[in-house]
């Protein structure tokens, strides 16, 4: 494995992209939360709470996903 390259993507929040795209962070969360190669970063909460998951989305399949609806 020496020698072989490692692809690094950049990962966003979803308020990155609704600014940048001029929608809603709710938009973009429903697009892409079950969608794979987003990571899904949990916060501990107390008891009795929800948990809190917070998207970051890779660029790669935000350009992807972003191509085909704006078709």
């Amino acid at each position: 494995m020496i020698g072989e390259a490692v692809k690094i993507d950049q990962h966003f929040s979803p308020g990155f992209y609704a600014e940048l795209w001029g929608l809603s962070s709710d938009t973009i969360v429903r697009w892409f939360q079950d969608l794979p190669g987003v990571l899904k970063l949990s916060k501990p909460v107390g008891r009795g709470k929800r948990v809190r998951v917070e998207l970051r989305i890779p660029l790669s399949l935000a350009m992807q996903v972003y191509r085909e609806r704006s078709k």
